[in-house]
């Protein structure tokens, strides 16, 4: 919601803005400008916040105002993605290259080709897997499983964690060139029990939403 916007009246359902994020704290406000700016660069973004405060929110915001905005947004969550099969997931595979490839399958890095790719919660993402992500970013190019020849693919990568990944760097359970590669932009979202006033509007957007499906 804009600074010089009105306060709807007590009462009134919140307007649901056109990125989705409801909220006129300043330290949201903060941030949309934040994301309004990155929004206009290829740059990898790094989205840090608690469950629930709105880190997919933010990536949306990010694809539709970016230069790519034709392009599709892709979602992977890492916590969902399964241990034998995440090279396929985010690499793709030929048929054949291993068993149970019936067929030829497109991984998460070519759907997103010239849109947008966002990794949801990447802290949960095995170190060797980061390695190969890494690559990508740093060459461009992918490689199916099975096959010998690389793709190149022009994709925006946003990624979210609510964990805070500098400790896991310095663990070593989360790479730090890695890190290094997907922190040119950093956006941190502010959980709701520092929002003041944001919890009303909340709940009146919600309620309009509950209303227009009951």
């Amino acid at each position: 919601m804009a600074r010089n916007a009105k306060r709807p009246k007590r009462g009134s359902p919140a307007p649901a803005p056109p990125h989705g994020i409801v909220g006129d704290c300043p330290e949201i406000l903060r941030m949309l400008r934040e994301v309004r700016r990155y929004a206009r660069i290829s740059l990898p973004v790094l989205v840090f916040g608690e469950t629930g405060t709105g880190k997919e929110l933010v990536a949306q915001h990010l694809h539709r105002a970016s230069p790519n905005r034709e392009g599709p947004l892709v979602v992977v969550a890492c916590p969902n993605l399964p241990p034998q099969l995440v090279e396929s997931e985010l690499f793709g595979h030929k048929r054949g290259a291993f068993t149970g490839a019936i067929e030829h399958r497109v991984g998460a890095f070519e759907k997103a080709d010239g849109g947008t790719l966002f990794f949801d919660e990447i802290g949960d993402m095995p170190l060797d897997v980061q390695a190969k992500v890494l690559r990508v970013l740093q060459e461009g190019v992918i490689c199916r499983v099975g096959e010998s020849c690389e793709k190149r693919v022009k994709v925006r990568v946003v990624a979210a964690t609510w964990r805070d990944l500098p400790a896991m760097v310095a663990q070593g359970s989360f790479r730090e060139d890695l890190y290094n590669r997907l922190a040119y932009c950093i956006v941190r979202l502010p959980p709701l029990r520092e929002r003041g006033h944001d919890v009303v509007l909340l709940a009146r957007a919600l309620l309009a939403t509950a209303r227009e499906k009951h």
